[in-house]
């Protein structure tokens, strides 16, 4: 396992991938909002106060904040302020990573391999029903993050569904996600290739349904009318 006790927090405040779902104005003072509380984890990091920092990281990362995901897995990984917990720090790292943030990617790295296949399949579990909320808010970037999730995290790999993400992920019009799709179905059979566009056309109907405007992209089905019975 790589060491660990190199790691140092995170003192860059990074952008909500959530907001950009979000009208300008709305997002602009959510990440005003977010800068200012950022630092003031920090703050409490500063005083010794590791507890009150948990607290602060924790609720931005709830909300998305990469930086403070990152901050929040090195102190579950450290034991301070919080109860050292490995499962709770690798979902903050991987969570961070999958939405974009590359600072992520060894502390994810050497947090994963730490674990043994059970244990990486409880953080893939719970990345999941993470990812699909921010999917079903309108965080398209989130189709991306379960595929990577299913090919990535995933013990063994489940290379099919990853493959249906990635697809949802196309047709959702998110950056990389055709190179990424295209590169994992190359060495798969025909057949495969059809299960898994059967897969992500049926998906695809049913995220629609749970979109609302203006996330709902105009290639979704029309919304079926209701009947009066």
């Amino acid at each position: 396992m790589r060491a660990l006790s190199v790691l140092t927090l995170l003192f860059a405040v990074s952008l909500a991938m959530a907001a950009s779902a979000m009208p300008p104005e709305t997002a602009w003072d959510q990440r005003a909002a977010e800068e200012v509380a950022f630092k003031a984890a920090m703050d409490h990091l500063h005083r010794g106060e590791a507890a009150e920092a948990v607290d602060s990281f924790r609720h931005l990362a709830v909300n998305g904040h990469s930086a403070a995901q990152i901050n929040l897995a090195i102190l579950y990984t450290r034991g301070e302020g919080v109860p050292s917990d490995r499962l709770a720090a690798t979902r903050w790292a991987w969570r961070a990573r999958l939405m974009g943030d590359r600072r992520a990617a060894s502390l994810s790295d050497a947090l994963l391999e730490a674990l043994p296949a059970r244990s990486r399949n409880v953080v893939a579990d719970r990345l999941r029903e993470d990812l699909e909320a921010l999917a079903a808010a309108g965080a398209f970037q989130a189709f991306l993050a379960l595929g990577r999730l299913e090919a990535e995290v995933r013990t063994p790999p489940r290379l099919d569904d990853a493959g249906v993400w990635l697809m949802l992920a196309a047709a959702f019009e998110v950056s990389q996600a055709r190179r990424m799709r295209d590169r994992l179905i190359a060495g798969v059979t025909d057949a495969r290739r059809l299960s898994m566009e059967a897969r992500a056309g049926e998906a695809f109907t049913v995220w629609c349904d749970r979109l609302t405007s203006p996330a709902r992209p105009v290639t979704c089905p029309a919304p079926a009318m209701a009947t009066d019975g």
